[in-house]
């Protein structure tokens, strides 16, 4: 649980802390405008393109295996971030960080679910998965505090140790966790790679000239589901989208993510540009919010254990829906309606995340974890 819950909350701040490093990096690497973007979605792009087909490599060639090797990828990709002196190289870096982070994303969590016992396994996602969210919220603010106080570089730096920290306590877990012994369908998994690319690449320049790899995306699409449904062994078992249940957990959970990361932009563009808020500053008002999240995080997982997730995870999207609707009125309210907005965002990632994932995750059989859990990724 330590481990997957450290290498969660690196993953989830390497993703994320760069948004506010941009500027900065820009003057620093003399990037352009154009080219600054790609920091971000060179990561996106690939993190998401590699997900699903990353699950079958995993659960073939072991859990335990496969983690490692990620984390000692993610430990090179920071070293080559620290001394980058161009935009490829940092571009590298990103794009390596982009691939390890999918594979994490599943191998964490089918580590936890397979070495766990039902009965331990609500707490043990609620401590996993809300590791993540706080990662996520502190990584504007723990960035924002290197850059006032050194530089951007600094950040990557501090994550070393504890990335190697990572690695030795891998050594110490004699148990190996293998789900699938299956031929891997790369045809199916180049097809989809190439198609998620092009479609989160379409998505997030959609102003520019995103429309045509968005189009490209649609027509591999097709393609892709007609050769799965053909295939004996798809990358992903579309069987599970039959289930609703399935369906409304994984809606559940983009929402919360796409709801609470545009909260965390705009809620740190506001305080440093309209409020003109220090970096410290804005790092004090945005830790609220994970600071109350490691306090539920454990109370979530055990309530998850007693009572039905569903009653907790809408209680939690009931506290992230006040939060936004009081971000919504951001340039009309006072600094302490701003502290109520964090507080309530807080309490709902809090409670949603464990309840959330154990029933996701609980749905299926054994066999098709992996998929469920790079789905939910």
């Amino acid at each position: 649980i330590f481990i997957a819950a450290i290498s969660q909350l690196i993953q989830q701040l390497i993703a994320n802390m760069t948004v506010v490093a941009l500027p900065n990096i820009l003057v620093d690497l003399n990037f352009t405008a154009d080219s600054i973007m790609w920091v971000n979605l060179i990561y996106l792009c690939v993190f998401v393109a590699f997900c699903i087909p990353f699950s079958k490599i995993i659960s073939q060639y072991g859990i335990k295996k496969c983690l490692y090797f990620s984390i000692a990828a993610l430990l090179i990709s920071v070293v080559i971030s620290i001394f980058s002196f161009n935009l490829y190289m940092l571009l590298l870096s990103r794009f390596i960080q982009g691939i390890t982070s999918a594979s994490l994303s599943v191998s964490l969590y089918v580590m936890v679910v397979e070495g766990l016992s039902e009965k331990d396994l609500g707490t043990a996602l609620g401590i996993v998965a809300s590791s993540g969210y706080v990662g996520m919220l502190i990584a504007p603010p723990f960035m924002g505090l290197i850059i006032y106080l050194a530089n951007w570089r600094l950040a990557f730096l501090i994550l070393i140790p504890i990335l190697i920290v990572i690695l030795f306590l891998l050594t110490r877990i004699d148990k190996e966790w293998t789900i699938e012994n299956e031929h891997i369908n790369y045809f199916g998994s180049s097809l989809y790679i190439v198609m998620m690319f092009l479609f989160t690449l379409g998505i997030a320049t959609l102003d520019e000239y995103g429309a045509i790899p968005l189009i490209i995306s649609f027509i591999l699409l097709i393609v892709f589901i007609r050769y799965e449904k053909t295939h004996p062994r798809p990358i992903y078992d579309f069987k599970l989208l039959k289930d609703i249940r399935y369906l409304i957990g994984n809606y559940a959970a983009m929402v919360t993510y796409f709801t609470t990361t545009i909260a965390i932009t705009a809620l740190s563009f506001h305080l440093q540009y309209i409020l003109n808020f220090e970096e410290y500053l804005i790092g004090l008002v945005l830790i609220i919010s994970p600071t109350i999240m490691i306090g539920m995080s454990g109370v979530a997982g055990k309530l998850s254990d007693k009572i039905d997730p569903r009653v907790i995870s809408g209680i939690a999207m009931s506290f992230i829906s006040a939060a936004m609707i009081i971000f919504f009125f951001i340039d009309y309210i006072s600094i302490e309606l701003i502290y109520i907005g964090c507080v309530f965002q807080g309490l709902g990632n809090g409670l949603f995340s464990a309840p959330n994932n154990k029933y996701v995750l609980t749905l299926v059989e054994e066999k098709d974890l992996p998929d469920a859990i790079s789905f939910l990724s």
